[in-house]
């Protein structure tokens, strides 16, 4: 998904060591070799002296461009290990010298990512040490260190999130409402709190996302600070979105032609309410698949309606024209209202795309991730079986549009 969202405060171009090749072990399992994860924690010889945060840097620098030994699995997950007990020690030593706020949340931020790293590959008792760690970092008195701490603290959560009973995922909601609403309104405070509410959404925690929204915005009203009050609107907005499952989504403007959009008259029809956009290539590699659904389900009673936030009426024309898309789009006319300014996309604080909600036969919200296999099933549950002429037709157009995409 594409976000509308700034890059994180503590994204680091240079240090984050630990993009440690991000996709290897994001699903990795525990060491097969036994005796290896029992042995003494192994780490790359550390300088005599890190006396200050460039010398540190340097070092991180040195280890993240090491290579395994060995090009397999096995090597290269202990070539990680090593590399991120080795960051966490000398993150470890470069913490009991006298810092700069700025850089002891940096090197805070690296001592974390090095624990999270090992507890993703099961490194033995990395977890507790990670907890130990952010409640450290919660509890210290440099603001910008606690708020590493909690950016941890929520990490951790989701990357658990799959096996965590339900008690302890309210608990971690508790925490961060807890943590956002004892502390003045902060424009990043905002970033986190939709990247929460979006991955609630993701995962099916609407409850959680609605709890946590209902904790924090009259927190945020109480602000005087005109950026938070600009971002006051966006939060209220996210607060509608969470707010759909289950109920009425309300929509209003004008199409691409220029007519106004008569949403009553989609009443009565299973409709798909897609926002998108011609640069969102997410959005484009999900078009093949809405077409097959509305050739298989449209004469069942299913419309898409589309809502472009691109910058030109002529981008999404031409795509539209390139793709014969047949469902209408709205498009607003004024441009003071595209992108992600459009009307429809403020009102429910729309801050990554593709979102494709999925609205019943009377206009209530029934699923909010309709895309991929997911929207298959929600219209074979709510409409039967696809129509038997799905097929051929679909599948040229499909192709001929994934052709297209890829060029």
């Amino acid at each position: 998904m594409l976000s509308s969202i700034p890059g994180e405060k503590f994204l680091f171009s240079t240090i984050t060591l630990c993009l440690l090749s991000n996709g290897v072990f994001a699903q990795t399992e525990k060491i097969a070799d036994k005796e290896a994860a029992a042995a003494p924690p192994a780490i790359y010889e550390l300088p005599s002296e890190i006396n200050d945060f460039d010398q540190l840097i340097a070092f991180v620098e040195e280890i993240d461009g090491m290579e395994p030994s060995e090009d397999n699995q096995v090597a290269m997950e202990a070539h990680h290990r090593k590399a991120a007990r080795t960051i966490v020690a000398a993150a470890q030593k470069l913490s009991t010298k006298e810092l700069s706020d700025e850089h002891a949340m940096e090197v805070v931020f690296l001592r974390l990512r090095g624990l999270q790293i090992l507890q993703r590959l099961s490194d033995p008792k990395a977890g507790e040490r990670l907890s130990k760690e952010v409640d450290k970092a919660l509890a210290d008195e440099r603001s910008d260190v606690q708020a590493v701490g909690v950016k941890f603290m929520i990490e951790s959560g989701f990357l658990q999130w799959s096996v965590w009973s339900d008690e302890e995922k309210n608990a971690l909601i508790d925490k961060a409402s807890k943590y956002f609403s004892s502390r003045p309104a902060e424009a990043n405070h905002v970033d986190t709190i939709i990247k929460m509410v979006d991955f609630l959404g993701e995962v099916n925690g609407h409850d959680g996302a609605k709890r946590l929204m209902s904790d924090l915005i009259p927190h945020f009203k109480k602000s005087d600070d005109p950026q938070i009050q600009q971002l006051l609107v966006v939060l209220e907005g996210v607060n509608r979105r969470v707010q759909l499952p289950g109920n009425e989504i309300k929509l209003e403007g004008t199409l691409l032609d220029g007519s106004k959009l008569d949403w009553q008259s989609y009443r009565g029809k299973v409709v798909l309410v897609d926002f998108w956009a011609t640069w969102c290539g997410p959005c484009r590699a999900e078009v093949p698949n809405i077409l097959k659904m509305y050739e298989a389900y449209h004469d069942k009673g299913f419309e898409v309606l589309g809502i472009s936030l691109d910058e030109t009426s002529e981008q999404a024309e031409s795509y539209i024209k390139d793709t014969n898309i047949p469902w209408p789009t709205m498009f607003s006319k004024a441009a003071a209202e595209r992108g992600w300014r459009h009307p429809m996309a403020v009102r429910y604080g729309v801050t990554g795309i593709p979102l494709a909600i999925l609205v019943n036969r009377e206009g209530k919200v029934v699923h909010m991730l309709a895309r991929g296999p997911y929207l298959e099933q929600e219209l074979r549950r709510m409409l039967g079986e696809p129509v038997a002429r799905a097929g051929a037709a679909a599948s040229s157009e499909i192709q001929r549009v994934n052709f297209s995409f890829n060029e």
